[in-house]
């Protein structure tokens, strides 16, 4: 069981990291990005799309928990 909740929270983050990728590099709108400054806002949005996917699955098991 902790082996697919693991699961789940990288598939979230993972769907989040894209998201939030895109989002960066379209908020920074510089034209020239060395592949340190790429490397670092990948790493930036994965922590955030794992923290949100984290969140949200905390969230669903309490609100589980309350239902019983």
């Amino acid at each position: 069981m902790k082996l697919k909740r693991s699961g789940v929270f990288l598939l979230g983050a993972l769907a989040m990291t894209i998201v939030l990728f895109y989002i960066d590099i379209n908020f920074y709108n510089d034209s020239d990005f060395t592949k340190d400054n790429v490397n670092e806002i990948l790493f930036w949005s994965f922590v955030r799309g794992l923290m949100i996917s984290m969140a949200v699955s905390i969230g669903n098991h309490y609100r589980l928990i309350q239902k019983k």
